[in-house]
């Protein structure tokens, strides 16, 4: 018999606590957070999409250094894949005591193989118009479509490391920092670590969204728990400590489960396939 620990039940319910708390605890002042979702870096999105059956839900919340570090935005996400091509996106928004429900979609045009890298087009911010006096208003612009190429190579020293690049318009184009330089175009890096401390694989990114650098660090967990720290520069100079946003979030994703329940059908497939060739065997003997 097979045994598949931490089952959904008892991984969403470790996982309720940190988002309620989260959600509960953050100022009225909700905005919609793109950031850090499954298959982009902090800010940017790639070529990547999400796997067909496998989703992501989580809580993300950002907060400028600024007068202690005030909440700044908070978002509930949910992404998940279809078909090994389509990834499907929606962020639950409060702003103004009202609700608002934004949409993301990413279709996968060509897969990465040999020398041939990901390519994905796609369009963020669908659905409600949301005002606000925001400095950066401009990155939650609708209807912001993209098309973003990402690429692993295999270095000396470092290994396997991937590269990301791609263009957009609207939330991707601002007539601010070397968002003047790069006009829509925005480019990150991205390497996996699997350290035996950790537990699970660390991600660590570096992008240019347009705006300034950004980094983050991504924790998945083996029971797919996931946190995220990173820092946003924004328009400012990275040295200028004022204007940078720190952000943070956790969320969980039926990754791990999902190939668990795989290897679950594999190894009863072949329990039954020896059964019946062990059956067939001692039939003819007996004849």
């Amino acid at each position: 018999m097979i045994f598949i620990d931490n089952t959904p039940l008892i991984t969403l319910r470790r996982l309720l606590i940190p988002l309620l708390c989260i959600t509960v605890f953050c100022s009225p002042r909700l905005w919609a957070a793109p950031y850090c979702r499954d298959s982009g870096l902090v800010d940017i999105p790639t070529g990547r999409v999400i796997e067909h059956g496998v989703f992501n839900l989580g809580s993300y919340f950002g907060f400028r250094n600024a007068g202690e570090l005030p909440r700044d935005e908070v978002a509930l996400q949910l992404d998940f894949g279809l078909f090994d091509r389509v990834e499907i996106g929606l962020t639950s928004v409060r702003h103004n005591q009202q609700r608002f429900l934004l949409g993301n979609l990413k279709v996968l045009l060509v897969r990465e193989a040999g020398i041939v890298p990901n390519i994905a087009v796609g369009i963020e911010n669908i659905g409600d118009s949301i005002e606000s006096g925001l400095n950066d208003a401009e990155r939650y612009e609708r209807k912001s479509t993209f098309i973003a190429v990402s690429k692993q190579f295999t270095l000396p020293t470092i290994h396997h490391i991937t590269g990301h690049i791609g263009f957009g318009n609207n939330r991707f184009v601002e007539d601010i920092g070397m968002s003047k330089v790069l006009n829509g175009v925005f480019l990150g890096i991205s390497k996996d670590f699997h350290p035996a401390f950790a537990r699970g694989s660390l991600t660590f990114s570096v992008e240019a969204d347009g705006r300034g650098v950004n980094t983050g660090l991504r924790h998945t967990a083996a029971n797919g728990l996931q946190v995220y720290v990173a820092a946003e520069a924004l328009n400012a100079p990275a040295i200028d400590g004022r204007e940078i946003r720190y952000l943070a979030g956790v969320s969980w994703t039926n990754r791990a489960l999902m190939k668990r329940i795989e290897e679950a059908k594999r190894l009863a497939k072949q329990a039954a396939r020896l059964a019946s060739q062990a059956k067939k065997t001692a039939k003819d003997s007996n004849e």
